[in-house]
């Protein structure tokens, strides 16, 4: 149990160190990783196929973040911001999975509803995480 505290508190570190930018990066690599899954699991896509979705996509999204993160994260709530890029990120999963790869439009839904709502909530993680630290003086 201890190590396991240790190691979520590098996380936390990690996490606290990044700009906007290096926090979007880490966020696509996990949004990566949840968009294989899904691939796999709804389209029944092949290796290779899941792994274009997962890693095509998902840098979409990480522009879609970077953007959010950069210019409304002070202005809005984290559940607000949260809210915003699910929305987003529904869009761009459909027209994705739809009218770029060619999936039926149910499973193309389908996915552009679970995958969206496991990275909202990613997505929300890691602003929280971001937002918990100590705000810095600067002169």
């Amino acid at each position: 149990m201890n190590r396991f505290l240790i190691e979520v508190s590098r996380i936390n570190s990690l996490i606290h160190s990044l700009s906007s930018f290096g926090l979007s990066i880490l966020y696509t690599v996990g949004h990566v990783f949840i968009a294989w899954v899904c691939a796999t699991l709804i389209f029944n896509a092949s290796f290779l196929v899941a792994s274009a979705d997962a890693i095509l996509e998902p840098i979409i999204n990480g522009f879609w973040f970077y953007l959010l993160h950069k210019y409304a994260h002070k202005r809005l709530k984290t559940s607000t911001l949260a809210v915003i890029y699910t929305i987003g990120h529904f869009t761009i999963a459909t027209s994705w999975s739809f009218l770029l790869l060619g999936f039926a439009l149910d499973k193309a839904v389908l996915d552009a509803v679970i995958e969206p709502l496991l990275n909202g909530f990613w997505f929300y993680s890691l602003v929280y995480i971001w937002n918990t630290q100590p705000k810095r003086v600067t002169n």
